[in-house]
């Protein structure tokens, strides 16, 4: 293990191929970085850990592992990180799994095979991955994610979410911003929209909207084959304390579900 004086928040760099990088991020004044071989029994896995390039300079903390910064075939290694919270990432790797516990700042995360899970993200979130899903459970600032048939979840969003996919499906908790969602066969579902705007189109992936009470939506939906329903009653127009929220959805045969939302946490 290595330690680094880090009295404020530093940028962080990963490249590896295969593993694993856990991150723990926390009020602290200085950082850990560990990196194990996945399998202590396995040669490559070995080497890869032995061979891996760890440096710190400038409020920049470096890990690579391997020459081949994205080959499959040197070993599988665990890069487990301690560090300020609010730090930045950014992570690229072949077949490996990212997970961040605590606040961190801005992100991107490059994956040819593999997932990140984000415990509270303030900033720019940028992610893109063939088949890895990406779950962050607070979002508070923008967050661009790309996948051919992973998922995104957000349990709680202030900001907003654009979101390509072939097959992949999103899921939104708690909504206070924008979702562009945009799928051949992907899914849409948002639990609880408060405001902001939804705006959607699937070929065959289904849209769900739960709108929470003491929200005026302005809908605007249409589906060629699928079925179209609202649970909304029609009103003259928004009360003056409403929030408001504007969905516009399109599909070819997916079916599209307005729902009024039964509670919606603070």
């Amino acid at each position: 293990m290595r330690t680094f004086p880090t009295p404020d928040p530093i940028a962080v760099s990963i490249e590896l191929g295969a593993g694993a990088v856990r991150v723990c991020a926390t009020d602290r004044d200085d950082t850990e970085v560990q990196v194990s071989p996945r399998d202590p029994m396995r040669p490559a896995d070995v080497r890869a850990a032995e061979q891996a390039h760890v440096d710190f300079s400038h409020g920049a903390l470096t890990v690579i592992v391997g020459r081949k910064l994205l080959s499959l075939g040197r070993g599988a290694v665990n890069v487990d990180i301690a560090l300020p919270a609010q730090s930045t990432f950014s992570v690229a790797v072949a077949s490996a799994d990212l997970q961040i516990a605590g606040t961190v700042a801005d992100c991107r995360f490059n994956a040819a095979s593999g997932s990140a899970v984000f415990d509270s993200v303030e900033g720019n979130l940028k992610a893109a991955t063939a088949s890895g899903d990406i779950t962050v459970h607070r979002l508070l600032g923008n967050a661009t994610v790309s996948t051919a048939s992973g998922d995104v979840s957000i349990d709680g969003m202030d900001g907003t979410l654009k979101f390509q996919a072939a097959s992949g499906s999103a899921t939104v908790g708690i909504l206070r911003g924008t979702v562009t969602s945009r799928t051949a066969s992907g899914s849409l579902t948002v639990t609880g929209a408060e405001s902001g705007a939804v705006s959607v189109a699937t070929a065959s992936g289904r849209v769900e909207v739960g709108i929470a009470q003491g929200t005026a939506a302005n809908l605007d939906l249409d589906s060629q084959s699928g079925i179209v329903h609202s649970d909304l009653a029609p009103a003259a127009g928004p009360e003056h304390d409403d929030r408001r929220l504007t969905v516009h959805a399109r599909t070819a045969s997916g079916d599209i579900a307005i729902l009024r939302a039964t509670s919606v946490p603070a």
